[in-house]
């Protein structure tokens, strides 16, 4: 499909019916990225005092938790004051969820179950303007890498095994006008498919995970498999992107490989621009990093415009350097200078087939959504036909709950498998300090 076709005739409209005008805030978001420092933090401080006193007033959770703490919102006069405003974590949103969220304009929000590279999937809820501001924010980083909304994208994404998953996934990836193939399918006769697929689709882009878009360029340069001439750039996302993987992804398609790092309770948190810089979406969220003595630390965000379930002060679960350099590009946004966490592995089946750990967490969400029964989990392939789960259970784990996760895993992973479930209190870091989520010992 022609990108403006895609732009003006799908993309435009589906999002205007849901309440999002992404088209009336695209210039707004093109203007923010060059605002001095002074500007850029008398913005972030204002819309700070905003969710700062919505959330106050209208949710029982953060009313409780400052008042708990002493702090009122209307005494944070600047950003250092923000100090003073308590974290919340992954656990209480998994457990005060309902407490958390606002009821007003419910009928407008939209679910999303996500957070599970941490290996603690949460449920919340988002109103329309703060997708629109996602979605804007995601869409002037992608001009940074020469592209437009409405561009054409392979997507090695996953692929929903249900029929009515599979019936929204369709419909989503039309109007963003993508191929979605899957990435937990990695055999050498699925990546010829994919190669195919790309060259009849001509997408502008690709879009996925960076260990199976490595694999995938691999592929390419192992069996001189012919280039992809409309791809344009390539976007990684979800793992991080090492300088070996950057330069095989680039060798394979020709083209500059443009990082972005976020998660789906904020959506967009940074993203690489044409020189290499992380810039930070600054007019989106707040970005903290807690100093943890190495230079790095936690990072913690706020989103200035999810008012269905307000984010303040969220610790993330994934680990950060914030630069002090000015990019050569010009942009006045901050920069991260590295990104750690999220460490896992890729998992290898009996068949012989590979599977990308995102499928696994994907089982794992698909669990939470519909029962909301644990509070973290760890997956570790003891051998090829071994597999141990950790998992940290609440109130609400059962029987029945254990007897579905390995149905699902037996359906989603491979039925040749024996998965041991093992109920924990705690699930340990690394040495380095990363919690490795999935992991191959083999």
């Amino acid at each position: 499909m022609h990108k403006n076709v895609s732009k003006f005739l799908f993309y435009y409209p589906a999002t205007m019916a849901k309440g999002e005008p992404i088209a009336f805030l695209m210039n707004e978001y093109r203007r923010n990225q060059w605002v001095g420092k002074e500007e850029l933090a008398d913005l972030q401080l204002s819309r700070l005092k905003n969710i700062l006193s919505y959330a106050y007033k209208n949710s029982d959770f953060y009313r409780k938790l400052y008042d708990d703490a002493g702090v009122e919102p209307q005494s944070v006069k600047s950003l250092d004051d923000l100090q003073n405003i308590p974290t919340i974590s992954k656990r209480d949103l998994i457990n005060s969820l309902g407490e958390m969220s606002v009821d007003h304009g419910r009928f407008f929000r939209s679910s999303k179950t996500t957070g599970g590279s941490t290996g603690q999937p949460v449920k919340l809820y988002k109103n329309p303007m703060a997708l629109a501001r996602e979605r804007c924010a995601t869409a002037r980083a992608y001009e940074w890498a020469g592209l437009c909304i409405g561009d054409p994208q392979l997507r090695f994404w996953g692929v929903p095994h249900s029929t009515a998953g599979k019936a929204k996934a369709f419909i989503t990836d039309l109007i963003a006008n993508r191929k979605r193939v899957s990435a937990f399918d990695l055999t050498s006769e699925s990546l010829n498919r994919y190669h195919q697929e790309a060259l009849s689709f001509k997408p502008g882009f690709i879009y996925g995970y960076v260990s199976v878009i490595e694999i995938f360029a691999r592929h390419i340069l192992d069996n001189q498999l012919s280039p992809i001439p409309s791809v344009k750039s390539v976007i990684t996302t979800s793992e991080i992107l090492t300088e070996k993987s950057r330069q095989v992804i680039s060798e394979a398609f020709g083209v500059s490989v443009f990082n972005e790092y976020g998660c789906g309770e904020v959506g967009s948190i940074a993203h690489e621009c044409e020189h290499g810089g992380m810039h930070v979406m600054s007019d989106n969220v707040l970005l903290e990093v807690e100093k943890d003595g190495s230079g790095g630390g936690e990072i913690i965000v706020t989103d200035f415009y999810n008012f269905s379930t307000p984010v303040i002060r969220y610790r993330l679960g994934d680990y950060a350097t914030l630069s002090d350099k000015r990019c050569n590009c010009g942009r006045g946004f901050p920069l991260l200078e590295s990104i750690h966490g999220r460490a896992y592995d890729v998992l290898q089946m009996p068949s012989g087939s590979r599977i990308h750990p995102e499928a696994v967490i994907y089982v794992f969400e698909g669990i939470q959504s519909k029962t909301n029964a644990f509070e973290q989990f760890q997956v570790v392939q003891e051998s090829l036909d071994q597999v141990l789960v950790r998992i940290i259970p609440n109130k609400n784990w059962s029987h029945d709950i254990h007897k579905m996760l390995v149905n699902d895993l037996r359906r989603d992973i491979s039925s040749d498998i024996n998965y041991n479930i093992d109920i924990v209190d705690e699930i340990y870091r690394e040495k380095s300090g990363k919690l490795r989520l999935v992991k191959c010992e083999l």
